[in-house]
């Protein structure tokens, strides 16, 4: 006697979540970049090669990643204010960086 496949009755259809966006933000490692050498100019003397570098370095992984098209204003502020640290002009550069910040982190909130 042959006996028929009988089809398991099947729940509806599966709702799958998307998954997390995990990228970092627009901007992310500028901003970790910027904040490093606030802390680091607010702490006390430091050498103005080494933030510069410190700029640089933030610059050049922001374009390693793609990420400086989307911020590009910003990239721009950040190497005006590495190029003003070298100058010793560092009063100016803060006040570059502080607003940099501001418009860093209001990119990550979008």
């Amino acid at each position: 006697m042959a006996t028929e496949a009988v089809p398991r009755s099947m729940p509806g259809p599966r709702v799958v979540d998307l998954p997390p966006d995990i990228r970092p933000r627009a901007g992310h490692e500028l901003l970790v970049g910027v904040e490093k050498v606030l802390s680091r100019l607010t702490s006390g003397p430091q050498k103005a090669v080494g933030l510069a570098d410190d700029l640089r370095t933030a610059l050049a992984r922001t374009a390693a990643l793609g990420d400086s098209c989307r911020v590009r204003p910003q990239c721009d502020g950040v190497r005006l204010a590495a190029d003003l640290l070298l100058r010793d002009e560092v009063v100016d550069a803060h006040a570059i960086l502080v607003r940099m910040r501001a418009e860093l982190a209001d990119a990550q909130r979008r």
